[in-house]
């Protein structure tokens, strides 16, 4: 679990130096307390609770969060990791990873200027439980919901934000029940496969 959120952090080191053309919101740094980096335009923010806890912290330059910012889980001082999100000039760009109070990741997303772009994974105690693919905030490739087992349940595709391809259900023995085909969100064939 320690290498996956470790590989997670230099990922998203690595995405937040990208840039983009449109910009973000200036970050509201009331409530926290703020260093300047010396030698440098960046300001490190962190936000403590009541208790002087650390509950978040990232870094701040020209006005808006960029880089790495990690939330914890308030009130356990465990110092437990809760979120961990990649900026860049005040977007959501790259990696962003949400975990649950036992470490474990729930959801996982690639974003790029705040919108969805690549693998949104959903997962429930430990195991995967959705996979969708966006493009520009779009669904666009397979998206797959699982059972508990880890078993592929539902297989939707779609492009360009609608369904295109097939769309298939699967029992609990993992054979396929039901099977469509779609193009460009209408539905042109398929039905109860025996």
């Amino acid at each position: 679990m320690r290498s996956i959120i470790l590989l997670a952090i230099i990922s998203m080191f690595m995405y937040a130096c990208g840039g983009g053309t449109t910009t973000g919101a200036s970050a509201d740094l009331a409530g926290y307390e703020s260093e300047n980096v010396s030698g440098t335009n960046i300001t490190k923010a962190i936000k403590k609770n009541a208790n002087g806890e650390i509950i978040e912290k990232g870094f701040v330059s020209n006005g808006k969060r960029n880089g790495m910012w990690i939330s914890y889980w308030d009130g356990d001082n465990t110092g437990k990791i809760k979120t961990i999100a990649s900026y860049t000039d005040g977007m959501l760009n790259g990696p962003y990873l949400e975990l649950s109070n036992r470490g474990q990741i729930e959801k996982e997303v690639n974003y790029l200027k705040n919108q969805y772009d690549g693998k949104f994974i959903q997962y429930k105690y430990g195991r995967m439980e959705k996979e969708i693919n966006y493009k520009g905030n779009e669904l666009n490739g397979p998206s797959i919901d699982y059972d508990n087992k880890g078993n592929k349940q539902k297989v939707q595709n779609f492009k360009n934000g609608k369904l295109h391809g097939k769309w298939q259900t699967f029992n609990e023995e993992g054979e396929l029940t039901l099977e469509y085909e779609y193009k460009n969100g209408e539905k042109v064939s398929g039905g109860i496969v025996n």
